[in-house]
Protein backbone atom coordinates (compact mmCIF):
# COMPACT_ATOMS: atom_id res chain seq x y z
CA UNK A 1 0.00 0.00 0.00
CA UNK A 2 1.49 3.64 -1.00
CA UNK A 3 2.45 6.20 1.88
CA UNK A 4 0.25 9.34 2.76
CA UNK A 5 0.77 11.88 4.83
CA UNK A 6 -2.29 12.26 6.03
CA UNK A 7 -5.40 10.14 7.00
CA UNK A 8 -9.19 10.70 7.42
CA UNK A 9 -11.75 9.91 10.48
CA UNK A 10 -14.96 9.70 9.85
CA UNK A 11 -17.45 9.25 12.78
CA UNK A 12 -20.63 6.88 11.41
CA UNK A 13 -23.64 8.67 13.00
CA UNK A 14 -27.29 7.50 13.20
CA UNK A 15 -26.60 4.25 14.24
CA UNK A 16 -29.45 3.00 16.53
CA UNK A 17 -29.41 2.44 20.64
CA UNK A 18 -27.88 -1.14 20.70
CA UNK A 19 -29.95 -4.28 21.83
CA UNK A 20 -28.89 -7.72 23.13
CA UNK A 21 -29.00 -9.88 19.80
CA UNK A 22 -28.40 -6.84 17.22
CA UNK A 23 -26.58 -7.74 14.39
CA UNK A 24 -23.54 -4.87 15.03
CA UNK A 25 -22.07 -5.30 11.51
CA UNK A 26 -24.97 -5.00 9.49
CA UNK A 27 -25.84 -2.18 11.54
CA UNK A 28 -22.32 -0.67 10.71
CA UNK A 29 -22.86 -1.38 7.05
CA UNK A 30 -26.58 0.35 7.46
CA UNK A 31 -24.97 3.27 8.81
CA UNK A 32 -22.71 4.02 6.43
CA UNK A 33 -25.04 3.84 4.01
CA UNK A 34 -27.25 6.61 5.58
CA UNK A 35 -23.93 8.70 5.90
CA UNK A 36 -23.23 8.38 2.06
CA UNK A 37 -19.92 6.87 3.21
CA UNK A 38 -18.19 4.00 1.13
CA UNK A 39 -15.62 1.69 2.18
CA UNK A 40 -12.42 1.33 0.50
CA UNK A 41 -9.81 -1.61 0.74
CA UNK A 42 -7.73 -0.82 3.64
CA UNK A 43 -10.08 0.94 5.71
CA UNK A 44 -10.11 0.03 9.71
CA UNK A 45 -13.48 0.42 11.44
CA UNK A 46 -13.02 1.34 15.24
CA UNK A 47 -16.11 0.18 17.21
CA UNK A 48 -17.19 1.20 20.87
CA UNK A 49 -16.56 -1.65 23.34
CA UNK A 50 -20.23 -0.68 24.50
CA UNK A 51 -21.80 -1.32 21.50
CA UNK A 52 -20.75 -4.81 21.81
CA UNK A 53 -21.10 -5.42 24.96
CA UNK A 54 -24.77 -4.74 24.63
CA UNK A 55 -25.52 -7.19 21.49
CA UNK A 56 -23.61 -9.16 23.55
CA UNK A 57 -26.38 -9.20 26.41
CA UNK A 58 -23.29 -8.30 28.81
CA UNK A 59 -25.11 -5.47 30.83
CA UNK A 60 -25.56 -6.74 34.56
CA UNK A 61 -28.30 -5.04 37.12
CA UNK A 62 -26.26 -4.66 40.41
CA UNK A 63 -29.44 -5.11 42.38
CA UNK A 64 -29.00 -8.94 41.32
CA UNK A 65 -25.25 -9.09 42.62
CA UNK A 66 -24.78 -10.48 46.00
CA UNK A 67 -21.43 -9.64 47.68
CA UNK A 68 -19.20 -12.04 49.54
CA UNK A 69 -17.29 -11.19 52.03
CA UNK A 70 -14.21 -10.08 50.15
CA UNK A 71 -16.32 -7.39 48.88
CA UNK A 72 -17.71 -6.35 51.75
CA UNK A 73 -13.83 -5.95 53.15
CA UNK A 74 -12.45 -4.30 49.77
CA UNK A 75 -15.60 -1.72 50.54
CA UNK A 76 -14.43 -0.83 54.27
CA UNK A 77 -11.08 -0.40 53.37
CA UNK A 78 -11.45 1.82 50.46
CA UNK A 79 -14.70 4.49 51.58
CA UNK A 80 -12.53 6.76 53.81
CA UNK A 81 -10.00 6.86 50.85
CA UNK A 82 -12.54 7.31 48.03
CA UNK A 83 -14.09 10.33 50.83
CA UNK A 84 -10.65 12.03 50.77
CA UNK A 85 -9.94 11.87 46.73
CA UNK A 86 -13.88 13.11 46.69
CA UNK A 87 -14.95 10.13 44.54
CA UNK A 88 -18.13 8.66 44.77
CA UNK A 89 -17.81 5.52 46.84
CA UNK A 90 -18.27 1.88 45.26
CA UNK A 91 -20.94 -0.12 46.91
CA UNK A 92 -20.40 -3.82 47.75
CA UNK A 93 -22.17 -5.29 44.68
CA UNK A 94 -19.90 -3.16 42.12
CA UNK A 95 -17.03 -4.47 44.35
CA UNK A 96 -18.13 -8.24 43.46
CA UNK A 97 -18.94 -7.18 39.90
CA UNK A 98 -15.20 -6.05 39.57
CA UNK A 99 -14.16 -8.91 41.54
CA UNK A 100 -16.38 -11.29 39.18
CA UNK A 101 -14.15 -9.99 35.89
CA UNK A 102 -10.90 -9.91 37.46
CA UNK A 103 -8.03 -12.48 37.52
CA UNK A 104 -6.63 -10.37 40.67
CA UNK A 105 -6.44 -6.86 41.87
CA UNK A 106 -3.38 -5.21 41.72
CA UNK A 107 -4.11 -1.70 43.53
CA UNK A 108 -6.70 -1.02 46.02
CA UNK A 109 -7.17 2.39 46.60
CA UNK A 110 -9.93 5.03 45.95
CA UNK A 111 -10.24 3.23 42.69
CA UNK A 112 -9.70 -0.87 41.78
CA UNK A 113 -6.54 -1.23 39.45
CA UNK A 114 -7.42 -4.87 38.63
CA UNK A 115 -6.09 -7.75 35.81
CA UNK A 116 -9.19 -8.49 34.12
CA UNK A 117 -9.48 -12.16 33.01
CA UNK A 118 -8.40 -11.26 29.45
CA UNK A 119 -5.25 -9.91 30.88
CA UNK A 120 -5.78 -5.64 30.33
CA UNK A 121 -5.09 -4.06 33.59
CA UNK A 122 -6.91 -1.20 33.79
CA UNK A 123 -9.68 0.47 36.27
CA UNK A 124 -12.25 -1.47 37.74
CA UNK A 125 -11.78 -4.61 35.62
CA UNK A 126 -13.02 -2.10 32.68
CA UNK A 127 -16.81 -2.38 34.11
CA UNK A 128 -18.82 1.13 33.00
CA UNK A 129 -22.36 2.61 34.09
CA UNK A 130 -21.73 5.50 31.87
CA UNK A 131 -23.94 4.91 28.29
CA UNK A 132 -26.13 2.59 29.94
CA UNK A 133 -29.32 2.41 30.90
CA UNK A 134 -30.25 3.03 34.27
CA UNK A 135 -28.89 3.90 37.17
CA UNK A 136 -27.89 0.43 38.43
CA UNK A 137 -26.86 -1.15 35.16
CA UNK A 138 -23.36 -1.88 34.26
CA UNK A 139 -21.41 -2.92 31.33
CA UNK A 140 -18.70 -5.79 31.41
CA UNK A 141 -15.93 -6.33 28.48
CA UNK A 142 -16.58 -9.00 25.59
CA UNK A 143 -15.05 -12.41 26.91
CA UNK A 144 -12.79 -12.32 23.84
CA UNK A 145 -12.75 -8.92 22.34
CA UNK A 146 -10.48 -10.85 19.57
CA UNK A 147 -13.27 -13.01 18.01
CA UNK A 148 -15.73 -10.20 18.26
CA UNK A 149 -13.71 -8.01 15.94
CA UNK A 150 -13.36 -11.22 13.81
CA UNK A 151 -17.08 -11.80 13.52
CA UNK A 152 -17.96 -8.48 12.44
CA UNK A 153 -14.99 -7.79 9.80
CA UNK A 154 -15.37 -11.08 8.15
CA UNK A 155 -19.22 -10.00 7.76
CA UNK A 156 -18.91 -6.91 6.81
CA UNK A 157 -16.48 -8.32 4.12
CA UNK A 158 -18.21 -10.56 2.82
CA UNK A 159 -21.15 -8.20 2.65
CA UNK A 160 -19.00 -5.49 0.62
CA UNK A 161 -16.03 -7.03 -0.86
CA UNK A 162 -13.79 -5.24 1.05
CA UNK A 163 -11.08 -5.86 2.59
CA UNK A 164 -10.41 -4.11 6.00
CA UNK A 165 -9.28 -4.58 9.74
CA UNK A 166 -11.65 -3.85 12.38
CA UNK A 167 -10.88 -2.35 16.45
CA UNK A 168 -12.97 -2.60 19.20
CA UNK A 169 -11.98 0.03 21.43
CA UNK A 170 -12.53 0.74 25.16
CA UNK A 171 -11.28 3.89 27.19
CA UNK A 172 -8.46 3.19 29.56
CA UNK A 173 -6.76 5.74 32.13
CA UNK A 174 -2.98 5.85 32.29
CA UNK A 175 -0.82 5.77 35.26
CA UNK A 176 1.23 8.94 35.31
CA UNK A 177 -1.04 11.13 33.17
CA UNK A 178 -4.80 12.44 33.82
CA UNK A 179 -7.43 11.65 31.23
CA UNK A 180 -8.47 8.65 29.54
CA UNK A 181 -7.76 7.73 25.72
CA UNK A 182 -8.95 4.91 23.18
CA UNK A 183 -7.36 1.72 23.81
CA UNK A 184 -7.53 -1.51 21.63
CA UNK A 185 -9.11 -4.48 23.14
CA UNK A 186 -9.79 -6.28 20.63
CA UNK A 187 -8.60 -6.14 17.00
CA UNK A 188 -8.56 -8.60 14.25
CA UNK A 189 -6.86 -7.77 9.88
CA UNK A 190 -4.07 -5.78 11.49
CA UNK A 191 -1.24 -6.20 13.58
CA UNK A 192 -1.10 -4.65 17.04
CA UNK A 193 2.72 -3.44 16.69
CA UNK A 194 4.57 -2.00 14.37
CA UNK A 195 7.79 -3.23 14.69
CA UNK A 196 10.28 -0.83 13.48
CA UNK A 197 13.67 -2.50 14.90
CA UNK A 198 16.45 -2.64 12.46
CA UNK A 199 15.21 0.53 10.11
CA UNK A 200 17.10 3.32 10.54
CA UNK A 201 16.56 7.37 11.72
CA UNK A 202 17.09 10.57 9.92
CA UNK A 203 20.63 9.93 10.88
CA UNK A 204 21.42 6.76 9.68
CA UNK A 205 21.35 5.00 12.90
CA UNK A 206 19.37 1.52 13.33
CA UNK A 207 16.57 1.67 15.35
CA UNK A 208 17.07 -0.41 18.66
CA UNK A 209 14.38 -0.51 20.45
CA UNK A 210 11.31 1.65 18.70
CA UNK A 211 7.59 -0.67 18.58
CA UNK A 212 4.91 1.10 17.74
CA UNK A 213 1.37 0.46 19.22
CA UNK A 214 -0.23 0.85 16.49
CA UNK A 215 -3.67 0.48 16.82
CA UNK A 216 -4.03 1.83 20.32
CA UNK A 217 -3.06 4.64 18.18
CA UNK A 218 -5.50 4.64 16.16
CA UNK A 219 -7.96 3.70 18.81
CA UNK A 220 -6.60 6.76 20.54
CA UNK A 221 -7.38 9.20 17.43
CA UNK A 222 -10.67 7.65 16.84
CA UNK A 223 -11.67 7.95 20.50
CA UNK A 224 -11.43 11.74 19.66
CA UNK A 225 -13.95 11.58 17.52
CA UNK A 226 -16.53 9.16 19.28
CA UNK A 227 -16.46 11.29 22.52
CA UNK A 228 -17.21 9.98 26.18
CA UNK A 229 -20.56 11.35 26.21
CA UNK A 230 -23.83 12.21 24.24
CA UNK A 231 -22.37 12.24 21.18
CA UNK A 232 -23.63 9.03 20.01
CA UNK A 233 -21.09 8.02 17.30
CA UNK A 234 -20.13 4.61 18.53
CA UNK A 235 -18.15 3.66 15.23
CA UNK A 236 -15.66 5.41 13.02
CA UNK A 237 -14.03 4.53 9.86
CA UNK A 238 -10.60 5.45 9.41
CA UNK A 239 -8.81 5.88 5.91
CA UNK A 240 -5.62 6.47 4.66
CA UNK A 241 -3.66 4.90 7.29
CA UNK A 242 -0.65 2.67 5.74
CA UNK A 243 -0.56 -0.92 7.06
CA UNK A 244 -0.66 -4.27 5.54
CA UNK A 245 -3.14 -6.53 6.15
CA UNK A 246 -3.04 -9.62 8.61
CA UNK A 247 -5.20 -12.22 9.19
CA UNK A 248 -3.81 -14.40 12.10
CA UNK A 249 -3.44 -11.00 15.01
CA UNK A 250 -4.72 -11.33 18.93
CA UNK A 251 -4.66 -8.56 21.45
CA UNK A 252 -2.47 -10.68 23.40
CA UNK A 253 0.67 -9.96 21.46
CA UNK A 254 0.72 -6.32 23.22
CA UNK A 255 -0.05 -7.42 26.47
CA UNK A 256 3.30 -6.73 28.81
CA UNK A 257 4.81 -10.09 30.12
CA UNK A 258 4.34 -9.91 34.04
CA UNK A 259 8.02 -10.63 34.25
CA UNK A 260 8.82 -7.48 32.29
CA UNK A 261 6.89 -5.40 34.28
CA UNK A 262 9.04 -2.86 36.16
CA UNK A 263 5.41 -1.46 38.00
CA UNK A 264 3.88 -5.12 38.94
CA UNK A 265 7.10 -6.17 41.22
CA UNK A 266 6.15 -7.50 44.59
CA UNK A 267 6.44 -5.63 47.25
CA UNK A 268 5.10 -6.37 51.04
CA UNK A 269 1.63 -5.45 50.81
CA UNK A 270 1.55 -7.49 47.46
CA UNK A 271 3.07 -10.79 49.23
CA UNK A 272 0.72 -10.32 52.39
CA UNK A 273 -2.23 -10.34 49.93
CA UNK A 274 -0.72 -13.44 48.42
CA UNK A 275 -0.37 -15.22 51.84
CA UNK A 276 -4.09 -14.19 52.81
CA UNK A 277 -6.30 -14.03 49.55
CA UNK A 278 -5.24 -17.90 48.42
CA UNK A 279 -8.17 -20.34 48.79
CA UNK A 280 -8.15 -24.09 48.60
CA UNK A 281 -10.28 -23.38 45.25
CA UNK A 282 -13.07 -26.53 44.79
CA UNK A 283 -15.23 -24.54 42.42
CA UNK A 284 -15.67 -24.64 39.04
CA UNK A 285 -12.99 -23.20 36.59
CA UNK A 286 -13.23 -21.41 33.63
CA UNK A 287 -12.64 -23.05 30.36
CA UNK A 288 -9.91 -21.64 29.37
CA UNK A 289 -6.40 -23.00 28.73
CA UNK A 290 -3.73 -23.00 31.01
CA UNK A 291 -0.64 -21.99 29.38
CA UNK A 292 1.85 -25.18 30.41
CA UNK A 293 4.97 -22.40 30.44
CA UNK A 294 2.76 -21.17 33.13
CA UNK A 295 2.78 -23.39 35.25
CA UNK A 296 6.51 -24.48 34.42
CA UNK A 297 7.08 -21.19 35.83
CA UNK A 298 5.04 -21.74 39.33
CA UNK A 299 6.87 -25.27 39.88
CA UNK A 300 10.18 -23.68 39.18
CA UNK A 301 9.63 -20.83 42.04
CA UNK A 302 8.70 -24.44 44.12
CA UNK A 303 12.16 -25.14 43.92
CA UNK A 304 13.02 -23.43 46.16
CA UNK A 305 11.21 -24.59 48.83
CA UNK A 306 13.21 -25.72 52.45
CA UNK A 307 13.41 -29.44 52.75
CA UNK A 308 15.50 -31.17 55.22
CA UNK A 309 19.42 -31.68 54.70
CA UNK A 310 18.38 -29.40 51.43
CA UNK A 311 17.33 -33.09 49.68
CA UNK A 312 14.63 -30.91 47.63
CA UNK A 313 12.63 -34.75 47.30
CA UNK A 314 9.87 -33.15 45.82
CA UNK A 315 9.11 -34.70 42.01
CA UNK A 316 6.00 -33.28 39.55
CA UNK A 317 4.30 -35.14 37.39
CA UNK A 318 2.00 -32.67 35.10
CA UNK A 319 -0.97 -34.30 33.69
CA UNK A 320 -3.02 -32.13 31.15
CA UNK A 321 -6.80 -33.35 29.82
CA UNK A 322 -6.79 -36.19 27.94
CA UNK A 323 -6.87 -39.98 28.17
CA UNK A 324 -3.77 -40.93 30.77
CA UNK A 325 -5.66 -38.36 33.32
CA UNK A 326 -8.71 -40.45 32.63
CA UNK A 327 -7.74 -44.18 32.97
CA UNK A 328 -5.55 -42.94 36.14
CA UNK A 329 -8.92 -41.12 38.02
CA UNK A 330 -11.26 -44.27 37.13
CA UNK A 331 -8.71 -47.15 38.10
CA UNK A 332 -8.13 -44.51 41.80
CA UNK A 333 -11.94 -44.32 41.94
CA UNK A 334 -12.26 -48.09 41.93
CA UNK A 335 -10.05 -48.17 44.62
CA UNK A 336 -12.10 -45.54 46.95
CA UNK A 337 -14.51 -47.68 45.98
CA UNK A 338 -13.74 -50.67 47.12
CA UNK A 339 -12.19 -49.08 50.50
CA UNK A 340 -15.52 -47.23 50.64
CA UNK A 341 -18.01 -50.22 50.59
CA UNK A 342 -15.61 -52.52 53.35
CA UNK A 343 -16.59 -49.24 55.56
CA UNK A 344 -20.28 -50.00 55.01
CA UNK A 345 -20.89 -46.98 53.30
CA UNK A 346 -24.03 -46.84 51.31
CA UNK A 347 -23.95 -46.85 47.49
CA UNK A 348 -25.97 -43.53 47.58
CA UNK A 349 -23.31 -42.03 49.47
CA UNK A 350 -20.47 -43.72 47.57
CA UNK A 351 -21.79 -42.89 44.06
CA UNK A 352 -21.55 -38.99 45.50
CA UNK A 353 -18.23 -39.00 46.89
CA UNK A 354 -16.68 -40.58 43.08
CA UNK A 355 -18.39 -38.20 40.96
CA UNK A 356 -17.61 -35.55 43.26
CA UNK A 357 -13.76 -36.84 42.96
CA UNK A 358 -14.21 -36.57 39.35
CA UNK A 359 -15.46 -33.48 38.95
CA UNK A 360 -12.52 -32.24 40.58
CA UNK A 361 -9.58 -34.04 38.90
CA UNK A 362 -11.50 -34.10 35.17
CA UNK A 363 -12.84 -30.56 35.04
CA UNK A 364 -8.88 -28.83 36.24
CA UNK A 365 -7.31 -27.63 33.11
CA UNK A 366 -4.30 -29.49 34.58
CA UNK A 367 -3.59 -31.55 37.33
CA UNK A 368 0.28 -32.01 39.09
CA UNK A 369 1.00 -35.00 40.99
CA UNK A 370 3.51 -34.14 43.05
CA UNK A 371 5.86 -37.31 44.50
CA UNK A 372 8.28 -37.67 46.88
CA UNK A 373 11.46 -39.66 45.37
CA UNK A 374 12.31 -41.57 48.82
CA UNK A 375 15.66 -42.36 46.67
CA UNK A 376 16.95 -39.54 47.76
CA UNK A 377 16.51 -39.93 51.49
CA UNK A 378 19.46 -40.61 53.72
CA UNK A 379 19.41 -44.05 54.94
CA UNK A 380 19.74 -45.61 58.45
CA UNK A 381 20.38 -49.50 60.32
CA UNK A 382 17.06 -48.64 62.70
CA UNK A 383 13.78 -48.29 62.11
CA UNK A 384 13.17 -45.54 64.34
CA UNK A 385 15.50 -43.15 62.42
CA UNK A 386 14.22 -44.63 58.62
CA UNK A 387 10.73 -43.39 60.25
CA UNK A 388 11.26 -40.11 60.99
CA UNK A 389 13.61 -39.72 57.59
CA UNK A 390 10.75 -40.18 55.72
CA UNK A 391 8.26 -38.12 57.76
CA UNK A 392 11.10 -35.51 56.96
CA UNK A 393 10.79 -36.08 53.11
CA UNK A 394 6.96 -35.32 53.92
CA UNK A 395 7.23 -32.59 55.58
CA UNK A 396 9.65 -31.05 52.65
CA UNK A 397 7.15 -32.48 50.12
CA UNK A 398 4.55 -30.02 52.13
CA UNK A 399 6.52 -26.82 51.67
CA UNK A 400 6.99 -27.66 48.22
CA UNK A 401 3.33 -27.50 47.56
CA UNK A 402 2.93 -24.36 49.61
CA UNK A 403 5.26 -22.76 47.37
CA UNK A 404 3.54 -23.87 44.25
CA UNK A 405 -0.30 -22.72 45.46
CA UNK A 406 1.35 -19.24 46.24
CA UNK A 407 2.91 -19.21 43.39
CA UNK A 408 -0.21 -20.09 41.45
CA UNK A 409 -1.80 -17.34 43.43
CA UNK A 410 0.80 -14.47 41.95
CA UNK A 411 -0.12 -15.77 38.88
CA UNK A 412 -3.58 -15.69 38.77
CA UNK A 413 -4.44 -19.43 39.06
CA UNK A 414 -6.39 -21.12 41.52
CA UNK A 415 -6.49 -25.19 42.78
CA UNK A 416 -6.67 -26.64 45.72
CA UNK A 417 -4.53 -29.66 47.46
CA UNK A 418 -5.93 -32.69 47.65
CA UNK A 419 -4.49 -36.18 49.07
CA UNK A 420 -6.39 -38.77 47.20
CA UNK A 421 -3.05 -40.05 45.36
CA UNK A 422 -2.25 -41.62 49.64
CA UNK A 423 -5.44 -43.75 48.81
CA UNK A 424 -3.83 -45.52 45.98
CA UNK A 425 -1.19 -44.82 45.74
CA UNK A 426 -0.68 -48.40 43.53
CA UNK A 427 -2.75 -47.18 41.02
CA UNK A 428 -1.15 -44.27 40.53
CA UNK A 429 2.72 -45.92 40.30
CA UNK A 430 1.21 -48.54 37.60
CA UNK A 431 -1.19 -46.46 35.73
CA UNK A 432 1.71 -43.43 35.11
CA UNK A 433 4.37 -45.99 35.08
CA UNK A 434 6.23 -43.99 38.29
CA UNK A 435 9.88 -44.96 38.94
CA UNK A 436 9.34 -47.57 42.20
CA UNK A 437 11.15 -44.68 44.19
CA UNK A 438 8.52 -42.37 43.96
CA UNK A 439 5.79 -42.02 46.84
CA UNK A 440 1.97 -40.32 45.26
CA UNK A 441 1.09 -37.82 47.52
CA UNK A 442 -1.09 -35.63 46.49
CA UNK A 443 -2.89 -33.72 43.48
CA UNK A 444 -3.04 -30.21 42.55
CA UNK A 445 -5.80 -28.85 40.26
CA UNK A 446 -4.83 -25.62 38.29
CA UNK A 447 -6.83 -23.51 36.44
CA UNK A 448 -8.29 -19.97 36.47
CA UNK A 449 -10.96 -19.22 39.10
CA UNK A 450 -15.01 -18.74 37.47
CA UNK A 451 -16.02 -17.33 40.82
CA UNK A 452 -14.53 -16.31 44.33
CA UNK A 453 -14.04 -19.04 47.30
CA UNK A 454 -15.26 -17.90 50.20
CA UNK A 455 -13.13 -16.71 52.82
CA UNK A 456 -12.44 -19.47 55.67
CA UNK A 457 -12.43 -18.62 58.88
CA UNK A 458 -9.04 -18.55 60.96
CA UNK A 459 -8.16 -18.96 64.59
CA UNK A 460 -7.06 -15.99 66.33
CA UNK A 461 -3.32 -15.29 67.23
CA UNK A 462 -4.00 -16.38 70.77
CA UNK A 463 -5.49 -19.38 70.00
CA UNK A 464 -2.17 -20.75 67.57
CA UNK A 465 0.18 -19.67 70.02
CA UNK A 466 0.51 -21.71 73.23
CA UNK A 467 3.69 -20.54 75.09
CA UNK A 468 5.58 -17.19 73.64
CA UNK A 469 8.22 -16.66 77.14
CA UNK A 470 11.83 -16.88 77.09
CA UNK A 471 11.43 -18.22 80.88
CA UNK A 472 9.84 -21.34 80.66
CA UNK A 473 10.29 -22.27 84.15
CA UNK A 474 7.59 -19.48 84.50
Amino acid sequence: MQKKNSIELIGITGIPLIKEGDNIAELIIEGLTKNEVFLDNGDILVIAQIIVSKSLGLIKDLNKIHPSEIAFDIYHSIKKKSKRANLPIKNPELIQAILDESNRIIKSEHVLITETKHGFVCADAGIDKSNVEGNNKISLLPNDPDNEARKIRHYIQNKTNKNLAVIISDSFGRSFRIGSVGTAIGVSGISPILDKRGEKDLYEKELKTTIIGQIDSLAAAAQLVMGESDEAIPVVLIKGYNYKIKEDVSINSILREKSKDLFRKANNEDIKKILMNRRSYKLDFLEKPVNIDLVKKCIDLSRWAPSAHNGQFWRYIVLERGKTRKILIDKMNEKLREDLSRDGKSTKFINNKIDKTKKCFLKAPILILLCLDKSDLESYPDKKRLQNEYLLGVQSISTSAIYLLLAMESEGLAGSWYCAPLFAKKQVKRILKLPKEFDPMAFITVGYPKELQKRPKRKNLEEIIYKLSENLNE
